[in-house]
């Protein structure tokens, strides 16, 4: 689970303090037990929920005597909480010692479907989801993006985010495109030279050889701003489903060939940052909206925000905007869906108690509700927020003191024109990332759940597998291995990580 998801800090309330947000998360019917048993009925005390998750550095206090973000959710809940939450690295080891020692908690979080996790569905010691989801309004609504699936079924509540979060947003200088004449591209080739036009044509007009067309980055054996120029070739997928019923990794496709030769021309043709190979996420993000080195980037409609509070800044006329998505030679277009894979899991423990389990469900779905996010974003109104004039003003203190946020594992599904818009930034600003989402969101394409499927195989080899053929990329592109081998390393691929019996246990999860 995204860390990110978890953490809330003033910076963010006093953002976002003038949106106003009403609603209200309506009562539910008790979900049946995990054992098909009768709900029971309520008990007349507090329901005690043991919970465990990662969060942001920051931790407040999980004390309701010290924290009134926490006592107002466990009165209008009718629950006991105890958390564990700690930070990502701590936690994921934490957690592990804990299950392992027998206790386990009512529900706790986990990133991936791996050995962990598929180890504790064999043995019984969760229980799936789709039963429970389906009675609670708030969670059914984002039931389709819950993909964290096993044998056909949802094992964990995932905090949602629209998909038009999408990291392959194109974006490009318009005023290099100005400066030197040019439509925005089109179709491959259009991006092909109008990327030529940026590293040759001096597009900033200041009379140096200091720009180049396309900004890439590569860290930790994985690409930044990839992604978006793999769509026109129809790599998407993970797994790609042959004619004959088969399947293959995408990178043994002929398509994925396509793809290489392009980005070695490219790349020889000096298109793209010479020194992308040595260049992490942080770096890429700086060379388009710190130093405006870059005409084109892949990446997130947020950048957009970075560009104005950077670049532009020294360079008033400079503009960052999106466009759509380029058009392969056969018209494939596209860009990837975002979405978040594990999420929360349920014990067994918790499955058997009826009244445990709607307590449970109930927070799920008031974390997933307009409420909910409220109570995440203002806290606890009367105390961390107030009303004015129609608008709700938040006491950043007392939030960065409760971090309401802390106590919500889901939240509702964010209004595509709302995606990455900072109302800190100008309204011009503004405005173009919501157009730039609106105009993306008809070309998004949501990963399958197959592309998370479990194979123990995977599991084994998986890190050192994708550094094998991510290194490989990297060498290609940048000529060191000619794409004519490209044959030869998919076979090392199959040899070195018995790529045929992971591809066999990938496919008996296909619809299962």
């Amino acid at each position: 689970m995204n860390n990110r998801i978890w953490k809330r800090t003033a910076s963010t309330m006093l953002v976002t303090a003038l949106v106003g947000v009403t609603a209200a998360c309506g009562s539910n019917p008790p979900a049946p037990a995990a054992n098909g048993s009768t709900p029971a009925k309520a008990p007349s005390g507090p329901v005690k929920l043991k919970l465990a998750y990662d969060v942001g550095n920051a931790i407040p206090s999980t004390s309701a005597d010290s924290n009134e973000a926490m006592k107002y959710l466990q009165d209008k809940l009718g629950v006991q909480f105890e958390f564990n939450v700690n930070a990502y690295e701590i936690y994921k080891e934490k957690i592990r010692v804990q299950i392992a020692s027998g206790d386990i908690p009512d529900a706790f979080a986990w990133r991936t479907m791996d050995d962990f996790i598929v180890g504790m569905i064999k043995a019984g010691e969760i229980v799936p989801l789709d039963d429970y989801i389906d009675k609670y309004p708030n969670l059914k609504k984002q039931k389709d993006l819950d993909i964290t699936r096993y044998q056909n079924k949802i094992w964990a509540v995932t905090n949602v985010r629209n998909p038009v979060a999408s990291g392959d947003a194109p974006l490009i200088r318009q005023d290099w495109l100005d400066n030197l004449g040019l439509q925005t591209p089109k179709t491959l080739d259009d991006l092909y030279n109008v990327a030529k036009a940026f590293t040759l044509n001096d597009p900033d007009k200041n009379g140096k050889k200091d720009t180049y067309g396309i900004q890439l980055g590569y860290a930790n054996n994985a690409f930044v701003g990839i992604g978006g120029l793999q769509k026109p070739f129809g790599i998407q997928d993970k797994w790609v489903k042959q004619p004959d019923g088969k399947y293959v990794p995408n990178f043994a496709t002929p398509a994925f060939k396509e793809y290489l030769t392009w980005m070695n021309k490219a790349f020889k043709d000096g298109l793209i940052d010479p020194d992308f190979a040595v260049t992490d996420g942080r770096t890429a993000e700086s060379k388009v909206v710190g130093k405006g080195q870059a005409g084109i980037f892949f990446h997130y409609m947020s950048r957009v925000n970075d560009f104005e509070d950077n670049f532009k800044k020294a360079n008033p006329t400079a503009k960052l905007l999106p466009f759509e998505p380029v058009k392969g030679t056969t018209g494939l277009q596209g860009a990837t869906g975002r979405v978040n894979y594990g999420g929360m899991f349920v014990s067994k423990k918790a499955g058997q108690d009826p009244a445990k389990m709607q307590k449970l469900m109930e927070w799920f779905d008031f974390g997933a509700s307009p409420e909910g996010q409220n109570f995440s974003l203002y806290g606890v109104e009367g105390i961390h927020s107030v009303k004015k004039d129609g608008k709700t003003e938040v006491k950043s203190d007392l939030i960065s003191r409760d971090m309401p946020g802390t106590f919500i594992a889901t939240l509702p599904l964010q209004p595509t024109e709302e995606v990455f818009v900072s109302k800190k930034n100008s309204e011009e600003a503004q405005k173009i990332v919501a157009d730039g989402n609106k105009m993306l969101e008809k070309f998004l394409k949501i990963p399958k759940p197959l592309d998370f499927a479990f194979s123990p195989t995977g599991a084994k080899y998986n890190a050192e597998a994708e550094a094998f053929i991510n290194t490989s990329i990297v060498k290609v592109i940048m000529g060191n291995i000619n794409v004519s081998e490209w044959d030869g390393i998919v076979k090392q691929w199959y040899d070195r990580f018995e790529g045929a019996k992971w591809i066999e246990e990938i496919a008996a999860t296909d619809g299962k």
